[in-house]
């Protein structure tokens, strides 16, 4: 008589290189994510991580120059603005351009006879883009000390405006990785050729000087 054994199956075998189990697929997929993350993030991160140094900025063209006196009893408030330009061409910081803010409340104002006042009230601000000339504002006020003397015909001579000076801080926008950097600086210009309007009679009235050519601006890092 004869008996019919079954043997149990026998599992399939996998030769080396045949397959490749899922906890090896799961296995590799978690050693290669890393590996491509960190190589996008690299070529940006090396680009640049050097903020713009303090000497970059350089003037460019000035705008005209406006001023105004109004006197009482032979003391004058001058009030005025300047629009002058920055060139941030040499401000290089690599694969990233950020832009930078100019914030100043300071500066001073020179006159013929060698009197020279500080501002009382100022603003010069603006917003600048790397690599471009960007224009600025600046605005001043000096409050009631600026003598005036009596000049009956105009336009008026004894006195003009000479030269201005203004302070003022460029903030350059953190992006990173490179961090926020702040630079004081001056500038100063000549008033050249100014034309006076206006008279002062008995110690009252009010006088207007303009200039279209003002020169010789000096930007100096402090």
């Amino acid at each position: 008589m004869e008996m019919n054994i079954q043997r149990p199956a026998t599992k399939p075998h996998h030769t080396q290189g045949e397959g490749v189990s899922r906890r090896s697929v799961a296995k590799g997929l978690a050693w290669s994510a890393p590996a491509i993350a960190l190589a996008v993030a690299t070529p940006l991160a090396a680009a640049s991580t050097n903020g713009p140094g303090c000497g970059c900025l350089t003037t460019g063209s000035l705008g005209a120059f406006t001023a105004q006196s109004l006197t009482v009893l032979n003391v004058g408030t001058v009030t005025g603005s300047i629009v002058f330009n920055l060139n941030s061409g040499g401000c290089d910081v690599g694969f990233f351009k950020p832009g930078y803010t100019v914030i100043g409340v300071g500066g001073s104002i020179s006159f013929s006879d060698g009197t020279s006042h500080n501002y009382t009230v100022a603003g010069t601000t603006g917003v600048g883009t790397i690599g471009q000339i960007s224009a600025f504002t600046s605005t001043f006020s000096v409050l009631g000390n600026v003598n005036m003397p009596d000049d009956i015909f105009p336009p008026y001579g004894p006195k003009i405006p000479t030269r201005l000076c203004m302070t003022f801080t460029a903030i350059f926008i953190p992006l990173l990785p490179i961090p926020q950097v702040e630079c004081t600086y001056s500038l100063c210009f000549d008033i050249s050729n100014p034309s006076s309007l206006g008279a002062v009679v008995a110690g009252t009235g009010t006088v207007n000087w303009t200039d279209l050519t003002p020169s010789n601006p000096v930007l100096t890092a402090l």
